[in-house]
């Protein structure tokens, strides 16, 4: 993977280094609780950064300055300026990092143990609802191309972690993570957020838009992908499995195109992990469709981003195998009655794994 800029290789190393020493300090049931609630307020992580960043300026820099100098007004709001111009150009408009598909896997793999430390800390989460996954009988392998479509979105997509993190749930089954088989598909927008847009890198995401996840695929790499995206997230209902899967097609013509298999994996237990509210739904409906931004009203335990503690239960379903017949001439858009059918035996095979796995649980899909 191409070497990120400067300030995001700093980011990486404050939350790091952060994350490090919460899991040397706070004994295992707390630091669960940390970095759930970390990844639940997953839009907050750039306050830690920014605490330590503003200690730095007005604690050391400023009064090291005024030892040798005045300091002219509003000097501190000015270096904030000049911090976020800094980063909006070298990183937001300068850096390719979110269309890079050089080498063989997007996950970085700890090279310290600061790292290492840090690594632990995030999977420490699947411990406190806790994150299982099972496989299906026929397993998987790292050696094949999968296309996974991972349902339901819900607030947080957190079955989307048992992929993006070595050494987790399911990279303990398949190995498919620390090979560096895997890469993830993001909405454009997260790569817009400092903070979050260096650790979504780091876990080995890439944007979401059809020309990079090609790429991928012809580079071998396996894709996982939360297809129903922000709108499935703002159609979250407590007690009931919503999953936006009508009209998305573009993840199954990705596997038809390239011959890899599609795979089904239902996390059971994710819409309940937050209380939802449908105030003003028409609305933020329409602004999610026209900016592509979602504005989902809810909380968890203690009105805060902590998830209620409710098991998920991840399920990888039957592997879809595309047929070789199928899979047209490389650079060819495969036929859309190809494309519908398998759409169609996917839509099938989760509704049968929902119905044998879900408890009686309501499937709504749209």
């Amino acid at each position: 993977m191409m070497s990120q800029p400067l300030f995001s290789r700093l980011i990486l190393f404050v939350m790091n280094t952060l994350t490090a020493l919460i899991y040397l300090i706070l004994p295992a049931r707390l630091c669960a609780y940390f970095s759930t609630f970390m990844v639940g307020g997953l839009f907050g992580l750039m306050i830690p950064p920014l605490i330590l960043l503003h200690a730095l300026i007005t604690q050391v820099i400023n009064p090291t300055l005024e030892r040798y100098t005045t300091l002219p007004p509003n000097f501190t709001f000015f270096v904030y300026v000049g911090i976020s111009v800094y980063y909006t150009v070298t990183v937001l408009i300068m850096d390719k990092s979110p269309y890079d598909m050089e080498g063989k896997g997007h996950v970085l793999k700890p090279r310290n143990v600061i790292e290492s430390l840090s690594l632990k800390f995030w999977r420490t989460h699947f411990s406190y609802f806790p994150i299982t996954v099972r496989l299906p009988p026929s397993g998987l392998s790292t050696s094949k191309q999968y296309v996974f479509g991972v349902h339901p979105h819900g607030i947080h997509c957190w079955a989307l972690n048992v992929f993006s993190i070595p050494g987790g749930p399911l990279d303990v089954l398949t190995s498919l993570t620390s090979e560096g088989c895997l890469t993830g598909l993001a909405a454009s927008v997260i790569f817009w957020i400092p903070v979050v847009r260096e650790l979504f890198l780091q876990m080995g995401y890439v944007d979401a838009g059809r020309v990079v996840a090609g790429r991928a695929m012809d580079r071998g790499r396996s894709l996982f992908i939360c297809t129903g995206g922000e709108e499935e997230s703002m159609r979250t209902k407590v007690g009931e499995d919503v999953v936006v899967l009508n009209k998305r097609k573009g993840f199954v013509r990705l596997a038809v195109s390239h011959g890899a298999d599609l795979v089904p994996v239902f996390g059971f237990g994710i819409s309940d992990l937050y209380s939802t509210y449908s105030l003003g739904m028409g609305v933020r409906m329409w602004i999610q469709k026209t900016t592509g931004v979602a504005l989902p009203f809810f909380h968890g335990r203690f009105l805060s981003p902590l998830p209620y503690k409710v098991p998920v239960r991840v399920v990888v379903g039957e592997v879809i195998k595309i047929e070789e017949g199928d899979v047209p001439e490389k650079g060819v858009r495969p036929d859309e009655k190809v494309v519908e059918k398998y759409h169609r035996m996917y839509v099938e095979s989760l509704k049968r794994m929902h119905k044998k796995e879900g408890g009686g649980r309501v499937l709504k899909i749209v």
